[in-house]
């Protein structure tokens, strides 16, 4: 064991063969790790790993909104004035829009249900703080569709989009 050992310490012991082999050898396994590393790290990019895994959460991060691409199909803007309009009709057509809005974009953001009441059962004040909110507006907006009867007053119209808007904006969608 002692000579093993005085051979690790003074290479002058080792036999020169030997150690021309053990450098080639160092040297073959040094350019096969790089070549092995370089392979792996071409893998991750071009199979679009390291876009799912890093690139979207620092999107996130430098622009503080969501990495998924979410498209309101339909003007915000519009809803807002029909919500604000004199005629009754405009502003149910405005809730009903804005309803449809924000079912949309629950649905584009990955969340599943049949309609918007489904799909808010399935999240959680973390997620929408002012859920409760979004369900009762639903549930007026369902009232307005089935009972033409039903009056809705503008104050009660800019309300119930602002609760809609609420939900944009806890999403990040605006």
């Amino acid at each position: 064991m002692e000579t093993i050992i005085e051979h690790i310490r003074n290479p002058e012991l080792i036999s020169p063969t030997f150690f021309v082999i053990w450098q080639g050898l160092r040297i073959i396994f040094l350019l096969i790790s790089v070549f092995f590393i370089g392979m792996l790290i071409f893998l991750l990019f071009k199979s679009g790993y390291m876009d799912y895994r890093f690139k979207e959460d620092y999107a996130e991060l430098k622009k503080t909104k969501p990495a998924f691409k979410v498209k309101v199909d339909k003007n915000w803007d519009e809803v807002i004035k029909q919500a604000k309009d004199e005629r009754e009709a405009e502003r149910k057509m405005a809730i009903i829009e804005a309803d449809d809005i924000v079912n949309d974009v629950l649905t584009q953001v990955g969340y599943e249900g049949g309609d918007l009441l489904e799909k808010l059962e399935g999240l959680s004040k973390e997620i929408i703080p002012n859920i409760e909110e979004v369900k009762d507006a639903h549930r007026k907006r369902r009232d307005i569709v089935y009972d033409p009867n039903r009056s809705l007053s503008r104050e009660e119209a800019i309300e119930l989009v602002s609760v809609y808007e609420r939900v944009f904006k806890d999403l990040q969608v605006f």
